[in-house]
C-alpha cells in the first residue's frame, strides 16, 4: 500500500471516532456553552495534545508498556474513572446552586483558572477517555503495521493532530456562540444534571470494566 493510501486509511478510521460524542465532546461543548469560549478553546487544545500524544505512543511501539504492565493499566483505568465521575457529581452539585445575579452562569467559574487550567483538564479528559485509548491502541496500530517507514508514522500522527484540532476547535467555537450560550442558560439546571449523569455513567463504567 502506497504511503498516501495508508494515511488515507488512518484518517477514515479516525474520523468516526472523533466526531462520536463522548468524555471530550461532553466537556468541551459544556465549557463552551457555561463559560468562556477562551476556555473551551483551552480544553480543545489540550484533547489534541493528549490525542496527538496517545496517537505518537501508539504508532511508535511505546504502548506495549502497559502491555506488559496490567497492574498499571487497571490503576489508570481506576484513577481515570473515578476523576469523570467526580465531574459528573461537580455538574450535578452546580445544577443545585442557585446562579449568582452579578454574573453570567458559570461564567465566574470559568475565567479564574486561566487557559492553562483549562488545557490540562483537556489533556486529561483525553488521557483518561476509554474511546481514545481503544481506538489508539487497537484500531490506529492495525491500520498503520509498525513496517511502515518512520516519516509515513510521523505523517500518520500529525494528520490525526490536524483533524482532531479541526473537529474539537469546531465544537469550542460553535457551542460558545451567543445564542447557543442563551439557550444553554435558560436550560442549564436540567441540561447539567443529563450532562453529569452522563460523566458518572462514563466513569463508573471506565473504572469497573476490565
Amino acid at each position: 500500500m502506497s504511503p498516501a493510501a495508508t494515511l488515507a486509511t488512518v484518517l477514515l478510521a479516525y474520523l468516526p471516532a472523533a466526531v462520536s460524542p463522548g468524555p471530550n465532546f461532553v466537556l468541551i461543548a459544556h465549557t463552551a456553552a457555561t463559560g468562556t469560549r477562551r476556555a473551551a478553546v483551552a480544553i480543545a487544545l489540550g484533547v489534541v495534545a493528549a490525542g496527538g500524544l496517545l496517537a505518537a505512543v501508539a504508532v511508535f511501539g511505546l504502548g506495549g508498556v502497559l502491555a506488559r504492565t496490567p497492574w498499571l493499566a487497571t490503576a489508570l483505568r481506576v484513577v481515570c474513572g473515578a476523576y469523570l465521575a467526580w465531574l459528573g457529581v461537580r455538574l450535578w452539585w452546580r445544577a443545585r446552586a442557585p446562579d449568582d445575579p452579578a454574573a453570567p452562569p458559570d461564567r465566574a467559574a470559568a475565567t479564574p483558572g486561566g487557559p492553562g487550567v483549562f488545557f490540562r483538564r483537556g489533556v486529561l479528559s483525553n488521557l483518561t477517555n476509554p474511546k481514545a485509548a481503544a481506538f489508539f491502541g487497537s484500531v490506529l496500530t492495525a491500520t498503520l503495521p509498525p513496517t511502515e517507514p518512520t516519516a509515513v508514522k510521523a505523517a500518520a500522527v500529525a494528520l490525526i493532530v490536524a483533524a482532531s484540532a479541526a473537529w474539537h476547535l469546531s465544537v469550542a467555537l460553535l457551542f460558545s456562540s451567543p445564542a447557543t450560550q442563551r439557550w444553554y442558560a435558560r436550560a442549564k439546571p436540567a441540561l447539567n444534571r443529563v450532562v453529569g449523569t452522563i460523566l458518572v455513567i462514563l466513569g463508573v463504567t471506565l473504572a469497573v470494566t476490565p
